[in-house]
């Protein structure tokens, strides 16, 4: 029988390749372009083309091949940059477990795809895997498939709608600041999560992401040839590797438009780079150490291009010695691309900073829209609960976050309580003195001499442990209890 496939598909569509509507066969492109496999296709032996990014499409494509169950073949071709194809293969062999998660993979399919027609569909659907296989593979598998029937009545799911939260906060301009680039992921998912304001994608109104605008992330001490890379990152190690030619190199990978390393290394056959290393060799307090990777007849909004570059400059600076490096990016999914990108951008400044001859400084990373999808939004709250207390408390985190404008030691002085201010170098700044811990707030809040959350409020704790302990004329000792003890 036919299927009626007239609204199909029911997600998604305008970023599929499609073919034959009666075909049974989906050829799932993973990170590589969609053209890529359409051009050497006959158009009638397929009925869809599309891409995997994340895990969490898969939820989009069961929805799609049930509203059209004709669909019996998924063949899986192309680079998976993001573990997205290995997911899939995972629910294939696994299913979920109670909490709707892909069993021993990354990613979750949405609850309101019932259980008994995920495992239906895991019986009916045959994924083939032919990543990183030549295109004459691809070709030759999709012809040698054999038409279908439909496994089941075509259905339709309930849309999962979240429903988000945001804390009241300033419009614009938002920072963090950790040692490592871990360390930093935590900061920036938990402030996107609780800052960002819902907004609906350009694919369709259910799909929702929170943004922010104008994110600054300062990773200040990473060693890019040992990176710190716990167990909560959102991708394994070996991928990271694999994405650093993307950045650092101008080669080409099959199946992409461009990397942003062709747009840095070869850019009109110019290596931006290596102008950056020279001019800085040469000038090293020049202000015009600038790369690019906006090629404007290509990408600009009125050439309409597919994929345009989220990385649209990098700058650097040479300051006391060392080198700084700032990369903007137009738009940023703060979830799985964040990190990849931070890591990256540390080893590219190694790889400047190395051709000059300079030591590292900051890496910066500027994020017009920050955002986090809504499929990540559960899976973003669980990684916050589990590990962003571990990373910030000092006594607990082998790698100790310091304020990088200094340290204040406190103590009670002839009746008054008195906080003198340092350097990170441990050199003396300045001194503050009161009768009353608020007054000392004011001194120091003035000036804004500090600027970590934890450091403050650690400094108010200790400034009304220093007034209590004046006022009955106990002993106080800095990051020691009073000897007594209050009911």
């Amino acid at each position: 029988m036919e299927t009626n496939v007239g609204k199909w598909p029911i997600l998604y569509g305008q970023l599929l390749r499609l073919g034959n509507p009666q075909s049974s066969v989906g050829i799932c492109t993973l990170w590589t372009e969609r053209d890529k496999a359409r051009e050497h296709l006959d158009p009638t032996s397929y009925c869809a083309i599309g891409n995997l990014y994340r895990a969490a499409g898969i939820s989009p494509m069961i929805r799609n091949i049930f509203a059209n169950p004709r669909l019996r073949y998924i063949v899986l071709w192309g680079r998976d940059l993001s573990g997205s194809g290995d997911a899939l293969v995972r629910f294939m062999q696994a299913g979920v477990d109670a909490e709707h998660r892909i069993a021993g993979g990354p990613g979750r399919i949405e609850k309101e795809i019932d259980r008994e027609s995920l495992e239906l569909f895991r019986r009916a659907v045959r994924v083939i895997d032919l990543r990183n296989q030549p295109i004459e593979a691809l070709r030759q598998t999709v012809q040698g498939l054999d038409a279908a029937a439909p496994f089941t009545e075509p259905r339709i799911f309930p849309m999962a709608v979240p429903s988000p939260r945001f804390f009241p906060s300033e419009r614009t301009g938002f920072r963090v600041e950790s040692p490592t680039v871990a360390q930093a992921w935590l900061k920036v998912i938990r402030t996107v999560m609780a800052y960002g304001r819902p907004k609906s994608t350009r694919y369709t109104n259910t799909n929702q992401l929170k943004e922010i605008l104008n994110l600054t992330a300062v990773v200040t001490a990473e060693d890019p040839e040992d990176v710190y890379f716990p167990e909560y990152l959102p991708f394994p190690r070996g991928e990271l590797d694999g994405y650093y030619d993307q950045v650092l190199t101008p080669k080409e990978i099959q199946g992409l438009a461009y990397t942003y390393g062709q747009r840095l290394r070869n850019h009109h056959g110019v290596d931006q780079i290596q102008e950056m290393i020279d001019l800085a060799k040469a000038r090293p307090d020049s202000k015009k150490l600038y790369a690019s990777t906006w090629d404007v007849p290509v990408d600009s909004p009125a050439a309409m291009a597919g994929d345009t570059p989220c990385l649209t400059q990098v700058l650097g600076s040479v300051q006391e010695d060392r080198f700084y490096l700032t990369a903007h990016f137009r738009s940023q999914d703060m979830y799985h691309g964040w990190p990849r990108n931070m890591f990256a951008m540390r080893r590219l400044q190694k790889l400047i900073a190395d051709g000059i001859g300079l030591p590292l400084g900051a890496v910066t990373m500027i994020t017009h829209s920050a955002h986090i999808y809504a499929d990540d939004w559960d899976a973003a709250r669980e990684t916050i609960d589990r590990y962003s207390a571990r990373s910030l408390w000092h006594k607990q985190n082998p790698r100790r976050e310091l304020d990088p404008r200094g340290y204040i030691t406190i103590s009670v002085v002839d009746g008054k309580i008195v906080a003198v201010l340092y350097s990170p170098e441990d050199e003396e700044l300045a001194t503050f003195s009161g009768s009353k811990a608020r007054e000392l707030y004011a001194q120091i809040a003035d000036g804004a001499y500090l600027v970590m959350p934890s450091h403050l409020l650690y400094l108010g704790g200790e400034l009304q442990k220093a007034e209590l302990a004046r006022r009955l004329g106990q002993e106080y000792v800095q990051d020691k209890d009073l000897g007594f003890y209050l009911p």
